[in-house]
């Protein structure tokens, strides 16, 4: 026989294999395991839905009252930076003070508690360290030492991975201003 009654043989036998898979199988013990299964299973009934109440619009009418959905004044981020007018009224005095004429840095404008230190980087040669400032307008900010944050003129006067260390100037009465340390945490 030559090589061409081998491929017609070959593919008949293979064709026939094919069609004997398809044959029905005995299906008799899948059968009476399923209708063993349903019987011997209890049925459980599912609880009802919850009722879902109607919505019922609430109409704020407290005239006169504080309206709950503004600010109160000591949550609000202002400065607390006191007028001119005052500085000015004590001439005589030479502790520390906040320099009216200086530019204001975009961090200044939120409160301390507000910034988050996020990491470091090291700029030029790696010698210099520079922290990651997240603000809460979700911006992150890069800083070096003799920038300021905060809305207490804080000098930052100092970096290392874990914190930002500031120097504020705070006011201590009319015309008068102290300093104080204070720092900002890497954030966990």
């Amino acid at each position: 026989m030559n090589a061409r009654g081998w491929g017609i043989r070959g593919a008949m036998g293979a064709a026939l294999a094919v069609l004997a898979g398809c044959a029905q199988p005995d299906l008799s013990e899948v059968q009476q395991f399923v209708a063993t299964a349903q019987k011997t299973t209890p049925v459980k009934k599912l609880e009802p839905p919850p009722e879902i109440q109607p919505y019922l619009p609430f109409t704020y009418a407290a005239q006169g009252r504080k309206d709950p959905f503004v600010l109160a004044p000591f949550a609000q981020e202002e400065e607390l930076e006191l007028p001119q007018e005052m500085v000015a009224q004590s001439p005589n005095y030479t502790g520390p003070r906040p320099n009216p004429n200086r530019v204001r840095e975009e961090l200044e404008k939120y409160s301390l508690a507000s910034l988050k230190m996020m990491g470091t980087v090291r700029m030029g040669d790696g010698s210099e360290l520079w922290a990651l400032v997240l603000a809460p307008d979700n911006v992150v900010h890069r800083i070096q030492k003799n920038n300021y944050l905060g809305t207490n003129h804080g000098k930052v006067i100092g970096i290392t991975e874990q914190r930002i260390e500031l120097k504020e100037i705070v006011p201590e009465g009319p015309g008068r201003w102290q300093e104080r340390e204070a720092f900002l945490s890497l954030t966990q």
